[in-house]
């Protein structure tokens, strides 16, 4: 009887744990908007033609309005999302950290309104280099900056790039102008 139940709680737990790891980004997305009520994610109609083809051209299977990815370095995967409100239509960028329970708290929002036809996501690689755009003029311009984990790269297509990545050391996001 008690190798019964031993079984039966280890099943149990097996399929929990399957149940969890099959909850792909749509089903995280739905909770995210939850969080946003009022809210869609950007669709690529949403964008300018000039945009659309480009995304279509370069990155046909992606969401150009979602980066799914580790992006604090703590092993769970987070999201940066465009969303618009359907009443407003105000868009904003949206970062989210999410635990290992699927719980996702908001670390960063910035309106992108005025740029939402031109503005796309993409992840940048653990690892990877950035560095600020030569254009930019600066006394205190830093050297390029290795990534510990994922970023965030906004491209405002054919206007500039930015690439958030999150500073473990300050515990913020922060972001690296690297094209204008």
């Amino acid at each position: 009887m008690r190798k019964c139940l031993v079984v039966v709680a280890a099943l149990a737990l097996i399929l929990s744990l399957a149940a969890s790891a099959a909850e792909g980004p749509n089903d995280g997305i739905n909770s995210i908007l939850n969080l946003f009520p009022g809210y869609h994610v950007l669709t690529l109609a949403e964008r300018d033609a000039g945009t659309r083809a480009f995304v279509l051209r370069r990155f046909p299977k992606d969401n150009p309005s979602i980066v799914h990815a580790d992006i604090d370095g703590d092993g769970n995967l987070d999201y940066a999302v465009l969303l618009k409100d359907d009443k407003s239509q105000q868009a904003k960028l949206i970062v989210l950290l999410c635990s290992r329970e699927n719980v996702c708290k908001k670390v960063y929002e910035l309106d992108v309104t005025r740029y939402s036809d031109t503005a796309y996501l993409r992840p940048v690689a653990s690892g990877s280099k950035v560095a600020q755009t030569d254009a930019i003029d600066t006394k205190d311009k830093s050297g390029p900056v290795k990534l510990s984990a994922a970023g965030i790269r906004v491209t405002y297509f054919e206007q500039g790039e930015v690439v958030y990545y999150w500073n473990r050391k300050h515990g913020k996001l922060e972001a690296v102008q690297t094209r204008d």
